[in-house]
């Protein structure tokens, strides 16, 4: 097989085909190749472009991909970056080079959020392994262990119902290592509930969900010796409607809104006669994540009833001593919650009670 006079460009950054016998040769058209790289048997231009964080595999007209050469001028501009004198330190830099590529998702993501702290303690979790998902994807683990490193007097990290709670907000289940937690997710949880960041000797975030955990139960009224929570969690629409219907008036629960799940809004829904209302509890007009960030000691900014409130907690003790108003077109309507909403789907981990297989 004829080499078209590749060869010639050799020290250019033309790599031998180790899996072929002839004197052809694969372009890989990258300044980090030294002649040592021809033991990579398995990395051809497409392995190597992935390392660096690039992913047009197509070479542009006329010279050089350039998303590649982007992918090597980010990785020249890196402080550990070095000429590589083995393939193994070309492999490495090449990682370095594909970990400060952006990802898109997470890079949207973390723009929704623009609270310093929160963003850097995500990323100083140790990551995994895999360069596809490490960026947006860390073991439950590895958090629960940066969270007792960054904040260790924190006494929500030595509660159990805290730390279950927080569990069931970012949708992970299972008690295995592998257990992950996704980027979007932690960040939504961090809208609604506040950041993660020291206020004292606290985290502001563990902080408010043990505020949940402490005191969001109630007696009901029906049952006296049960405690149980109005917090439903992520819960849409219907699904309160379907659970507030057959209940007495009076009968309510409090919601992550998942209209406004992007600011961190909730809802109050409440049955009233044979009607449901849904009220909205929403941060204030320069709420969280702008104002709540600042605020100190942490204040959720929630604003009910044309009133500012720190905690959901606030606004669901002041509920007990007077009606909610609600206005439409034919008049104003006043309702009374007087009784939570049984059954909901968090009970069990706010209340510390777990349904357990009887034994045989």
């Amino acid at each position: 097989m004829k080499s078209s006079g590749m060869g010639e460009r050799h020290n250019e950054g033309v790599v031998p085909d180790p899996g072929d016998n002839s004197d052809s040769y694969v372009q890989v058209p990258s300044p980090l190749l030294s002649v040592s790289s021809i033991q990579t048997e398995s990395m051809g231009r497409d392995a190597v472009m992935e390392c660096a964080g690039v992913t047009s595999p197509v070479p542009a007209e006329g010279g050089q991909d350039p998303l590649f050469m982007e992918g090597q001028r980010r990785l020249r501009e890196n402080a550990e970056f070095s000429e590589p004198s083995s393939t193994e330190d070309w492999v490495r830099q090449a990682m370095v080079a594909m970990k400060m590529a952006p990802c898109d998702v997470c890079d949207v993501v973390e723009k929704s959020y623009p609270d310093h702290d929160s963003i850097e303690f995500w990323r100083s979790i140790e990551e995994s392994s895999d360069f596809r998902t490490r960026c947006h994807k860390k073991f439950y683990k590895r958090m629960v262990l940066r969270f007792r490193e960054v904040f260790p007097d924190e006494p929500a990290l030595r509660n159990t119902r805290t730390m279950n709670f927080l569990k069931m907000l970012l949708h992970i289940e299972g008690t295995d290592d592998t257990v992950e937690v996704l980027f979007d997710k932690y960040i939504r949880v961090l809208k609604f509930f506040g950041p993660v960041k020291l206020q004292g000797n606290r985290c502001v975030l563990l902080q408010q969900l043990q505020l949940m955990i402490d005191k969001s139960l109630k007696y009901n009224s029906n049952a006296k010796k049960e405690k149980i929570s109005w917090f439903a969690g992520d819960m849409s629409r219907q699904e309160a409607e379907n659970r507030l219907s057959p209940e007495p008036r009076g009968t309510y629960l409090i919601r992550m809104s998942q209209n406004n799940a992007d600011r961190g809004d909730f809802a109050l829904s409440v049955k009233q006669n044979d009607v449901l209302y849904h009220i909205e509890i929403k941060v204030s007009e320069n709420g969280q994540p702008l104002k709540a960030l600042t605020q100190e000691p942490f204040s959720s900014c929630l604003v009910f009833q044309d009133k500012e409130y720190s905690s959901l907690v606030e606004i669901v003790e002041e509920l007990k001593y007077g009606p909610v108003t609600v206005t439409d077109e034919e008049a104003e309507t006043e309702i009374w919650c007087e009784r939570i909403c049984p059954g909901l789907p968090l009970n069990g981990v706010i209340s510390g009670y777990k349904r357990t297989k009887a034994r045989t």
